[in-house]
C-alpha cells in the first residue's frame, strides 16, 4: 500500500484545552484534509492535574462541528461504563455524525485508567476479568446496535436492548498488541489499533497479527491502525514513518499531539503527510 491510499488522522490528546480550543483543533484537522480525528477515553484530570474532556460527549459535540472527517475513540476503557449505557452514548454520535464514527475498544491500561477507577469508586478489575469484559463488549455492542435484544450475566445485560435505531453499526477497533488482545480482534473486532514508537516496531507486531488471521482462518480483511507520539516528531520523520507503514500493510497512521496544544504543529504535520 502507497501513502496515497492511507488513511492520516490527528488524535489532539483532550487533557488541558479550553473546549473552544480542542473545538478549533477538530475543526483544523478536518479544513486541512486529514481523513480521521481521534480523543482517548479518561474521564479524570488525574495524574496530569488539567481538564480532561469525557469522550462519548465530546464526539457528540464534535459531529455537530463537523462534516465528513471520521470521529474515532482510540480507546474506550471498557471496564468503566456499563456496557448498555456506552452502546447508547456511541449510537447517539453515530447518528449525529451520519455515520462517521469509529470504536476503538480497549481493556484499560493499569498506568492511566485506574486513576478513572479511582475517580468514580469503581474497583478496577484483574488485567484477565478486564481482558473477558473486553471480548464481551466486542461482540455483544454490535449486537446492540443492530437492535437485538442481548442476556449476558457477564456483562450484567438482562434483555436489553435499544430499539431499531436505524444505524449503521461503527467499526470497532481492539487497541493493544497482548496475545488474548490479538486474538479478540482477530476473531470478533472489524480492526485492530497499536501504539508503536517507530515503523520497524509495527512491521513486528503486524507480522503477529497476520499470522495469527491464519491461524484462526480469518478471510475477511482485518484494518489496521497505528498511533505514534509526535508532540516532538519532525515533519520529514513523520513522513518517512507514514511511508513506511503503508508499505507494511497499515490503513490508517494517527498521529498523537498528547501535549502539544500549538495548531501550527498540525499545519506543519498537514504539509508533510498530506501535501
Amino acid at each position: 500500500m502507497s501513502i496515497t491510499m492511507l488513511r492520516l488522522g490527528i488524535k489532539p490528546g483532550q487533557w488541558g484545552w479550553r473546549f473552544d480550543e480542542l473545538t478549533a483543533a477538530w475543526e483544523r484537522i478536518e479544513r486541512l484534509g486529514f481523513h480521521v480525528v481521534s480523543c482517548f477515553d479518561h474521564v479524570t484530570a488525574e495524574p496530569r492535574g488539567n481538564r480532561a474532556w469525557d469522550a462519548p460527549t465530546l464526539l457528540a459535540a464534535m459531529a455537530g462541528r463537523t462534516q465528513k472527517i471520521t470521529l474515532a475513540i482510540d480507546v474506550v476503557n471498557v471496564s468503566l461504563r456499563h456496557p448498555f449505557l456506552l452502546a447508547a452514548q456511541l449510537a447517539v454520535v453515530q447518528a449525529a455524525s451520519r455515520g462517521r464514527l469509529e470504536v476503538g475498544l480497549g481493556a484499560g491500561s493499569y498506568g492511566l485508567a485506574r486513576f478513572d477507577h479511582q475517580a468514580l469508586g469503581i474497583a478496577f478489575p484483574p488485567l484477565a476479568d478486564r481482558l473477558a469484559r473486553l471480548d464481551g463488549c466486542v461482540r455483544t455492542l454490535p449486537r446492540l446496535w443492530r437492535g437485538e435484544t442481548v442476556t449476558d450475566p457477564q456483562l450484567d445485560l438482562h434483555a436489553a436492548s435499544l430499539g431499531p435505531l436505524g444505524i449503521e453499526p461503527p467499526l470497532v477497533i481492539v487497541g493493544g498488541a497482548s496475545p488474548r488482545l490479538l486474538e479478540t480482534a482477530v476473531r470478533y473486532a472489524d480492526g485492530w489499533n497499536v501504539v508503536v514508537e517507530d515503523a520497524q516496531e509495527y512491521r513486528e507486531r503486524a507480522k503477529k497479527i497476520t499470522d495469527l488471521c491464519e491461524q484462526l482462518g480469518r478471510t475477511r480483511p482485518l484494518l489496521r491502525h497505528v498511533q505514534i507520539f509526535a508532540d516532538s516528531l519532525e515533519p520529514a520523520a513523520a513522513r518517512d514513518f507514514a511511508d513506511r507503514i503503508a508499505s507494511y500493510g497499515a490503513t490508517t497512521v494517527v498521529f498523537v499531539l498528547n501535549q502539544n496544544h500549538d495548531l501550527a504543529t498540525i499545519d506543519r504535520l498537514a504539509k508533510a503527510v498530506l501535501g
